[in-house]
């Protein structure tokens, strides 16, 4: 049964007030604006009836100290007073109060007000009941997940280091040096994702660190290169220079995993034989370093979709590669992260830039 509290310095207003509601809900009464606050700090009700003047008691101040009560700042509060002007009931209201009647009252308006707002009080409780069940369920999948993904380093890196002690013994075989590399590829591609999903989980949880210095773009963009360039030769592809100036305030291990994602992308859908093109320009106080690819680029109204999480897209890899679908949107992250920002230009005719400007170092930054 719901438990309500009246607060009122009138005998008779109390007496008749219990007298209204006892039929349907436990009734607690008191005579002062004091005694209801002390009642409240070790009490839980689910409604109060406020009388606005008590003697010397002030209803409005009760009310904002009720509201600064932990247990007690969502509880639904009706003011009660013969007070009717416009400016009572607005003051109340902003205040904190959820209903406002006036005396003399009518017994019906008052059941009905409190019980409208005990239904209300009820359907929030229920409400913050589920969001708190849902939260606690998608921690638990995002911890499992951690676990889970953490977990699989291990097992990846022994299946390499058998793969590299096979070799060895198989010597020349054609056919078991080709399985071995199917078997080196897919380690690669699966520590890849469950890197992926480590970093989503991080920046996610808002556990992401960064240690934020002056990095020469030119270093950056040719550290990734040469990460790259075995991947890249497997599809004939040539990793270009354009211009590479520039020094941004940056992480420097968080902004190679930006550039690397972009080249990783780019050489993943671009076709064989191709070009791909690091290049960065100065612009004020920002610098914008961008990854160029000859793919079929990104149609334009799929361009929204690109920096999000498993967002789903036409282009494919060429050459049946696979993709956690977090690439991007990690990039996304980490950009913002170190206050920059992500693009892309894809011009009908083909081709893709994808782009992140980040802010220029200033002087007393630079290494």
């Amino acid at each position: 049964m719901p438990h309500i509290l009246i607060v009122d310095d009138d005998v008779f207003n109390l007496q008749l007030l219990k007298r209204i509601l006892q039929r349907d809900y436990r009734i607690t009464t008191v005579p002062s604006g004091e005694l209801a606050l002390k009642l409240l700090q070790n009490t839980s009700f689910d409604l109060a009836v406020l009388d606005i003047m008590m003697g010397m008691t002030n209803g409005f101040d009760v009310l904002a100290a009720i509201r600064q009560l932990p247990g007690s700042a969502d509880m639904p509060v009706i003011m009660l007073s013969a007070l009717s002007q416009a400016e009572d009931v607005v003051r109340g209201l902003q205040l904190g109060a959820n209903d406002y009647i006036t005396k003399p009252f009518d017994m019906e308006v008052v059941r009905a007000r409190v019980e409208r707002q005990l239904t209300i009080k009820r359907a929030l409780d229920e409400r913050q009941a589920t969001i708190a069940h849902l939260l606690d369920a998608h921690e638990m999948k995002d911890r499992f997940l951690r676990i889970a993904t953490h977990d699989l380093k291990n097992p990846l890196n022994n299946i390499r280091l058998a793969q590299y002690f096979l070799r060895d013994r198989v010597g020349e075989d054609p056919e078991a040096a080709s399985a071995l590399d199917a078997i080196d590829e897919t380690v690669s591609w699966m520590n890849r994702l469950v890197e992926d999903f480590l970093d989503a989980s991080l920046l996610k949880s808002g556990g992401a660190e960064l240690q934020l210095e002056a990095v020469t773009v030119e270093e950056v963009l040719w550290a990734v290169v040469d990460q790259y360039s075995a991947s890249a030769a497997r599809k004939n592809i040539t990793l270009l220079f354009a211009d590479t100036e520039g020094v941004v305030l940056a992480d420097r291990r968080r902004l190679m995993q930006i550039i690397a994602n972009l080249v990783s992308n780019a050489i993943k859908y671009s076709p064989p034989e191709r070009f791909v093109t690091l290049s960065s320009e100065v612009r004020a106080d920002r610098v914008r370093l961008s990854v160029a690819d000859e793919g079929e680029g990104i149609p334009v109204e799929e361009q929204k979709d690109l920096f999000t999480a498993f967002g789903k897209l036409t282009p494919r890899p060429t050459a049946g590669e696979s993709s956690s679908g977090l690439g991007l949107w990690i990039v996304k992250e980490l950009a913002e992260l170190q206050h920059g920002v992500v693009g892309v230009d894809s011009p009908p005719d083909g081709g893709s830039v994808f782009w992140v400007e980040l802010p220029a170092a200033r002087e007393n930054d630079t290494p």
